[in-house]
Order: C-alpha cells, then structure tokens, then sequence
C-alpha cells in the first residue's frame, strides 16, 4: 500500500458491461474520464492505483452495487453513497457545470454517470477539507493536507487525524466509520427532495401558465362571437332598398358564414386543447409511482395506434413505450417511433426485422416485455426504471440478429420434420 504523501484521490465508477471511470483530486481537480468495454475488477485496479492511492471510491445510486464495494475493499477506501439514487437532471447539472469549469469532454452516459458520482463525494466531503486547509494554515503545520483528507474522510476529527499523522508515521490508521451520519443522510435527503419539489413546481407554473393563455384566447373568441353576433342583427335589421346595398348584405352575409365556420374550428380546436390539457395534468402527476416509471402504452404497432398514443399520452425524448401488439409495424412505423427521441420499447410479443433494424439505427433498446414485472396501475403499464436499465446493460434486449437467427431455427426444424416424415 502507498504510504504518505502519495497523490490522494475521489474515484466515481458506473460498473457494467462499460465501465465509467471517474478520477478526481481531494480538490475536486478532474485527473481521468473515460470508459472501457468488459473491464474486469482487476483492470479497473491496476488502473486506478496508477494515478495515485484512493480514499473515496462513489456510486451515483444508493445502495451502491456490490462491485464497488469489493473495489473499496481491495482498496482500502471509504465507500460513498448518496443518500438516495441522483436523478438524470441533478447528474446532467452537476457534469455541465464541471465540464465548463475544467473543460471536460465526457463521450458517454457510463462517463457521465461516474463523473457525476465522484463530484457528488466530493460536494460531500468539500467542507470538511476547507476546514482542513484553514486549520493547518492556522497552526502553521507541515503536515500534508491531502494526508488529513484521507483521515477526516475515514471518520476522524481534524485534530485527531492531525495527532495520528504526527504519532504514527508513515503506519495508515485504519477507517473509523461510518463516515455519512443520519443526520447527514436525512440533510441530503431533504435536499434532493427539495430540488425535486422545486421542478414539478416549474412544471406546474408552466401548465397554469399555458391554462391562462387558453382562457384568454377563448375570451378572446367569445368577443368575436358577440361582435360577430351584433354585426348580424345589425345587417338582418337594415331594409336592402339598392342594388348595391343588397350586394354589399350578401358579401356581408357570407363573410358572417364563413367566420361562422372558423369559430365552430376554433371550438373546436379550444375543446380539443381542454382535453389535451386534462390529459397533460392527469399524465404530469402519473409518470411515476411507488418508485415505478410509466410505460405509455401503444396497443397497436400501425400507424393509426402509434397516432392514437401520440394523442392520448404526447410521448415525447425520453419517454419509455410498452408495445402490446409489435407484430404489425415495419421500417417506416418505427421509424415514425423512434423520431420522437423514445429511451427504449419494451414489445409484447414478435417484431419484425426491418423495425428492429431502425431501432438499432437510433440506439434504442428494445426489451422483452417477459424479462419485466410490469404492473398496471389505474389501466397504465409500469415497470421498475432499474430492472430496464438492468435488462439492457446485460445485454437482455432484442435485435435484428437475434431475430433473423431465430427464423433460421425455425426454418431448420421445419426441414428436419420433413425429412423425418420422407423417411
């Protein structure tokens, strides 16, 4: 193990199939981004100690998977966990605001999420190290001040690592544990809560804000209507004695009917925009319960039940789709699909080859809908947001490949039957 003085370091890591890896100084100076392919425990290791000894190892979801755990025990570091999973917008602001500050350049969602995970520990533990700073500037000690980060985020107070650091030597105290107390954790809790609350209420001042533009337009057309009404009366009342005024009546009188005919548009449009707003607020407060993620719903894969769905769910990018009948799209229907900017479809039975195909042109995952626990709520489809990213990370989806592979067995056997019913 390296002794004091060695480069002391924050490591954030997004395991899987891709490995995100995330190096950070106790500063929260970026030293490494960057991700591999089938990277196995003892790759990650060898890389890492590389740069430099680690004192935290992070995870962006609590609990964190047990592969950082093993890896912070090889290492003899702190395990940091949030105090509850970051969602996508607090990871993409905190990443955002990092890369513009270093000039950062993340290729992927695997470096995001590790990058994202190592300036959360950081955030953590960043008061704590002012602290550090500010007291061995005060007592004017040599003492490395990386050497009493790695203590104070081991457990110790500053003055107890500072008196372990002058009595032990170079012998490393071991970690005191546990490091986030309940109060710490309920503090974050609260926190994210709180930032969590503050963009449904953004949510919630935009529908009010477009509702008052619809009352308005419909007081807008409600004045028309009377002035249109009146102008009638008016004209209906006049006796028509010239040529020119019965011209002018009848150019007036069409023109009334033709405004008739836009006002019975524009109801109809305003009643349609009542209930794509009902939709709206009824869809705003069910995208997710009980921890669960919405799977809005296409019961037909045509392009009459992708229209429908449009409608009735205004699927939008980012938007998990459950396909309850994929059997009868093809390249344009899913290409229709997928230019909404969807995550993944998840598809109850078999899809064709050429809609398989589009989707993997896009990079959207198509997963079986029998590798998932879905359960309906209030008619809607629901599914665990972690068994889907699972799924996909194990690589348990379905494509073009696998699908053409499939007919191939299919094929095959039916000649094998043949054959056998000849002899």
């Amino acid at each position: 193990m390296a002794g004091y003085g060695a480069r002391k370091l924050i490591v954030g890591v997004d395991p899987g199939l891709n490995c995100g890896l995330a190096i950070l100084t106790l500063d929260g100076e970026p030293i490494l981004v960057e991700s591999h392919r089938g990277w196995s425990l003892s790759k990650i290791i060898e890389r890492i100690i590389s740069f430099g000894e680690t004192t935290i190892v992070s995870s962006d979801v609590s609990p964190a998977p047990s592969l950082l755990e093993r890896l912070s025990r090889k290492l003899n570091a702190v395990l940091f966990e949030p105090a509850i999973s970051m969602s996508i917008e607090e990871k993409h602001r905190l990443t955002k605001l990092y890369a513009e500050r270093y000039n950062v350049k993340i290729e992927n969602a695997h470096e995001l999420d590790a990058l994202a995970a190592a300036i959360k520990a950081y955030q953590h533990y960043k008061s704590k190290f002012e602290q550090v700073d500010a007291k061995l500037k005060e007592i004017g000690d040599e003492i490395s001040p990386n050497d009493v980060k790695d203590l104070v985020a081991r457990g110790y107070s500053i003055s107890r690592a500072i008196k372990a650091l002058k009595d032990k030597g170079s012998e490393k105290p071991p970690i005191l544990g546990p490091v986030i107390s309940t109060e710490e954790k309920m503090r974050e809790i609260i926190e994210n809560l709180t930032r969590r609350l503050m963009l449904e209420r953004e949510r919630n001042r935009i529908l009010r804000e477009a509702n008052r533009e619809l009352h308005l337009k419909i007081r807008a057309l409600e004045t028309e209507v009377e002035s249109l009404r009146n102008a009638l009366e008016k004209v209906r009342s006049e006796q028509v004695l010239q040529i020119r005024r019965e011209r002018e009546y009848r150019k007036l009188y069409e023109e009334i009917r033709v405004l008739r005919d836009k006002i019975a548009e524009q109801e109809a449009q305003i009643e349609a925009y009542r209930q794509a707003l009902s939709r709206l607020q009824s869809l705003s407060g069910s995208e997710s319960r009980e921890g669960l993620i919405l799977l809005k719903p296409i019961e037909s894969f045509t392009r009459e039940g992708l229209d429908k769905s449009f409608k009735l769910y205004n699927i939008k990018v980012g938007d998990l789709v459950y396909i309850m009948d994929p059997s009868g799209g093809g390249s344009s229907t899913a290409e229709n699909l997928a230019k909404r900017g969807i995550k993944a479809v998840i598809i109850n039975g078999t899809m064709s080859h050429q809609a398989l195909e589009i989707f993997e042109k896009y990079h959207i995952s198509v997963v079986p809908a029998s590798e998932l626990n879905i359960r309906w709520i209030d008619g809607l489809p629901y599914a665990d947001p972690n068994d889907i990213k699972r799924l996909i990370k194990e690589g348990k989806t379905i494509s073009s490949v696998s699908n053409v592979e499939s007919l191939k067995d299919i094929v095959r056997d039916y000649l094998r039957e043949i054959m056998r019913w000849e002899d």
